[in-house]
């Protein structure tokens, strides 16, 4: 990849549609495309970040091509910090490839993955973090997960980082005159504090660790867990939350025989939802090895949501199953209020929530209560990490910061705080490493 050539891609997906976006980035960006777009008035004269309609031409045959609108974005105010021009034509693919083949022949590139992004990060408008947030973005699987990745976009979890970055360089500041000037009246080195100093960034890194479980959680989905003993309505439920009937419901019990999963968003959340096969006390045969499989979602499960028939009075079975999953992450349910309740609230029930899988009244709250227990609300301010890579480098940033405080000298001590900045620097992309670079941006498409 040369920074000095014009790349140019269709940013939008393949196939037919009402508009197509082609996107340039390079220093001859603008020159190319007034060579091929007409308007009434000189295209000379266009201002940067407007937009212009017009007609593209073949050059070589004076053959229109289409009518398109035209945006120029002038360095460094673009998102690569080159010259930009974005195209907005018919979305037919033989327009698109017209489109494109004339740039290519006027000397134009076709970018490589994710290469618009990279231009980004190597021409200092974005980090690596910030990068990587593009993609995450692009690939939400819910909003809560769409939310995190604006936030990383924005640059808060990159400030955090360059606020830690800021703290270590004013530690090693002070500990580095120390070793250079011993003699110096004025250079005063207070252990105490720095120790102090050091523990609270260890704090901070701790808190962001702290909530990256969750993090990695709303990107890749909860797996939540519907159980009851038999025809307490589990499969209406399922079908009520998925917004469609997914399951068979039948008077009779037993009609769901092994469990489903399907995947839904709840408030916001990716919820791998799962139906299991009612549990039986003296479950045979098939019955048997549908409920040992729901006895081992059970162990995998982020969230029970344990139901309860409030038209009839609790039984045995109700009592073992809540015996079975009590200390569990989970949520009571009564369903059936839509019918004459007969089940009395016990100590166990109080907090339950209260529903008719078949009517729908209070599955907004359920919703919303499954969110609250996921999330719980004073942990949300610390939710930033999404990435794998992430929480690996504060492990060892972590790691570093602690072996400064066993360190027995100064300047094993400042050697430890370097190897702690080293790693902020891969992590933000101030240090490039290719390999993790090249990594990050295989997952980006053409065009983006």
């Amino acid at each position: 990849m040369s920074l000095n050539d014009t790349i140019v891609a269709c940013a939008t997906p393949a196939g037919y549609s009402s508009i197509a976006v082609i996107r340039l980035s390079g220093k001859q960006a603008i020159e190319f495309t007034k060579k091929i777009f007409q308007l009434g008035e000189k295209v000379d004269d266009v201002q940067p970040h407007r937009s212009y309609y017009g007609t593209i031409v073949e050059p070589d045959r004076n053959k229109v091509i289409d009518k398109v609108l035209t945006a120029f974005f002038f360095a460094p105010h673009s998102y690569t910090g080159e010259d930009v021009v974005e195209l907005s034509c018919h979305g037919n693919p033989l327009i698109v490839e017209n489109i494109i083949n004339i740039f290519v022949h006027l000397g134009a590139r076709i970018a490589q993955r994710g290469e618009f992004t990279k231009r980004a990060l190597l021409n200092g408008k974005i980090d690596l973090i910030q990068a990587e947030a593009v993609l995450d973005t692009v690939y939400a699987p819910c909003d809560e997960a769409r939310t995190l990745a604006i936030a990383q976009y924005e640059g808060k979890l990159s400030q955090k980082m360059y606020d830690c970055k800021s703290k270590i360089l004013d530690l090693l500041a002070v500990i580095e005159a120390s070793l250079d000037f011993p003699e110096e009246d004025d250079v005063h080195l207070d252990n105490v504090q720095l120790r102090h100093d050091i523990e609270a960034i260890i704090a901070d890194i701790d808190a962001l660790l702290h909530g990256a479980e969750i993090g990695v959680k709303i990107k890749e989905g909860y797996k939540v867990l519907i159980m009851g003993r038999a025809n307490v309505g589990k499969s209406t439920l399922f079908n009520r939350l998925l917004g469609y009937d997914r399951v068979i419901v039948h008077e009779e019990p037993g009609t769901t025989r092994d469990y489903i999963e399907e995947g839904v968003q709840l408030s916001g959340l990716l919820i791998r939802l799962i139906d299991t096969a009612g549990f039986f006390t003296e479950a045979q045969g098939t019955d048997r090895i549908a409920q040992e499989r729901s006895e081992q979602l059970i162990e995998e499960a982020d969230l029970i949501m344990l139901m309860f028939d409030g038209s009839e009075p609790m039984n045995e079975r109700d009592v073992f199953l809540y015996d079975l999953v009590k200390d569990r992450t989970m949520i009571l349910i009564i369903n059936k209020i839509d019918l004459n309740m007969h089940l009395h609230e016990s100590e166990i029930l109080s907090d339950s929530v209260k529903l008719s899988a078949k009517t729908g009244q209070n599955i907004d709250i359920l919703k919303q209560t499954i969110k609250n227990v996921l999330i719980p609300q004073f942990e949300r301010k610390n939710i930033l990490l999404t990435r794998q890579r992430h929480i690996d480098a504060l492990e060892k940033i972590k790691k570093y910061l602690h072996n400064s405080l066993q360190a027995q000298t100064l300047d094993t001590t400042a050697y430890e705080l370097h190897a702690a900045l080293e790693i902020i620097g891969e992590l933000t992309g101030q240090v490039a490493r290719k390999d993790i670079i090249d990594k990050i941006f295989e997952e980006f498409c053409i065009g983006k």
